[in-house]
C-alpha cells in the first residue's frame, strides 16, 4: 500500500513541476522576445514559421521537460518520499542474479558496491547500432496498423497528431549553426537519455517491481508509461520495447549510467541520421515500406539484440562472483 501511495505522490509532484516549470519558462520567454502568454499559444500552434525561437524552444524542452519535469522530481522523490533503505532486496539486479550473490547488492538504486566492466559499456554501444535495423522494422509494422471501420475517426486522429510531431521533429532537428547543433544534442539526447533514465528507471521501475513482486512486470509496464508520454501512437511500439531493452539493462547491471548510455547513443543516432542524412529520403515512402530485406535484417538484428543481453548478464555476473572471492 505505501508504494501505491509512493506512485501517486509521484504522480502529482510530476505534474504540478512540469506544469508550474514550463509556466516559468514561457514567461521567461515572453519577457525575453517580447511574447505575451497567448501570442506564445499562437505560435506553438504554428511553430515552423518562427525558426527564430528555435532556440528558445529547446532550452524550454531541456530546462522544464527534462531538468525540472523529471530529473529534479526523480532526485528529490528518491531522498524525500520513497525510501529505498526499506526494499532491502526487492530492487535493481538482484532478482536475475543468483540468489546466493543477491545479498552483496546495494538496496539503493544509483549506488553500487561493484564497479561495471568499461567492456559493458562498448558493448552496449554496439547493441545501440545493431538493435536500429530491429526499431526499423517495427517501427514500419506498428506504422502500417489500420483500425477497423468504426474506429477511423480515432485513426485519423492519430495520424494527424503523428504528422504534426514529425513536422515538429524536422524543424527542431532543422539547426541553423554550429552552436544550436550542440544545444540540440544535449537537449535531445544527453539531457534526455540522462533525465528519462533517471526518472523511469532509476525511480519508476523499481516503484512498481515493489508494488508487482515481478521484475518483468515492472520493466514492461514502466516501459508502456515510457512510450505513452510521448502521445505517438505510430510509434508507441518500438518505443515501448526501447524502454524494456533499457529496463533490463539496468536490472542486469544494477547501474543506472548503463541504460543512460544506452539512450543517449539511441538519440544521437536517430539525430545523426536527422542531421545528416537526407531527410527527403528517410521520409520517402520506399523508407517506410516494409519489403523482404528489412523483414530479415530486422529478425537478425532483433535476435543478436536478445544474445547481447544474455551477455551483458553474464558478464556482470562474472564479475560479482570474482570479487566475491
Amino acid at each position: 500500500m505505501k508504494y501505491l501511495f509512493s506512485l501517486l505522490i509521484l504522480f502529482v509532484i510530476t505534474i504540478l513541476t512540469l506544469f508550474a516549470s514550463q509556466l516559468i519558462g514561457v514567461f521567461v520567454i515572453g519577457l525575453v522576445y517580447d511574447i505575451s502568454l497567448i501570442e506564445f499559444d499562437a505560435v506553438l500552434q504554428n511553430v515552423t514559421s518562427h525558426p527564430e525561437l528555435r532556440t528558445a524552444i529547446l532550452l524550454l524542452q531541456g530546462l522544464t521537460t527534462q531538468i525540472f519535469g523529471f530529473l529534479a522530481v526523480a532526485l528529490f522523490f528518491t531522498k524525500y518520499v520513497y525510501k529505498f533503505n526499506q526494499v532491502n532486496q526487492n530492487s535493481g539486479a538482484v532478482h536475475v542474479m543468483n540468489p546466493k550473490l543477491a545479498q552483496h547488492f546495494l538496496e539503493e538504486p544509483f549506488l553500487q558496491r561493484y564497479k561495471t566492466p568499461a567492456l559493458v559499456f562498448l558493448i552496449v554501444f554496439v547493441l545501440a547500432i545493431v538493435a536500429f535495423p530491429a526499431i526499423q522494422l517495427i517501427g514500419a509494422l506498428n506504422g502500417a496498423i489500420e483500425f477497423p471501420e468504426f474506429l477511423k475517426g480515432l485513426e485519423n486522429w492519430m495520424r494527424t497528431k503523428e504528422d504534426a510531431a514529425q513536422v515538429l521533429t524536422l524543424f527542431m532537428t532543422d539547426f541553423s549553426s554550429p552552436l544550436q547543433t550542440i544545444l540540440g544534442f544535449i537537449v535531445i539526447a544527453v539531457l534526455a537519455g540522462l533525465s528519462e533514465e533517471v526518472f523511469f528507471r532509476g525511480v519508476l521501475q523499481p516503484l512498481f517491481q515493489n508494488i508487482t513482486k515481478n521484475k518483468h512486470a515492472a520493466i514492461w509496464i514502466t516501459a508502456i508509461i515510457f512510450s505513452a508520454i510521448h502521445f505517438q501512437f505510430y510509434g508507441f511500439i518500438p518505443r515501448m520495447l526501447l524502454g524494456a531493452l533499457f529496463g533490463y539493462i539496468y536490472i542486469y547491471t544494477n547501474n543506472i549510467a548503463v541504460p543512460i548510455w544506452a539512450h543517449i547513443l539511441n538519440n544521437g543516432i536517430a539525430l545523426f541520421l536527422a542531421l545528416y542524412v537526407d531527410k527527403a529520403l528517410l521520409e520517402s515512402p520506399q523508407a517506410k515500406e516494409i519489403n523482404f530485406i528489412l523483414i530479415v535484417v530486422g529478425i537478425v538484428s532483433f535476435v543478436i539484440c536478445i544474445g547481447i543481453l544474455k551477455f551483458i548478464k553474464k558478464i556482470m555476473e562474472k564479475e560479482v562472483e570474482e570479487n566475491l572471492k
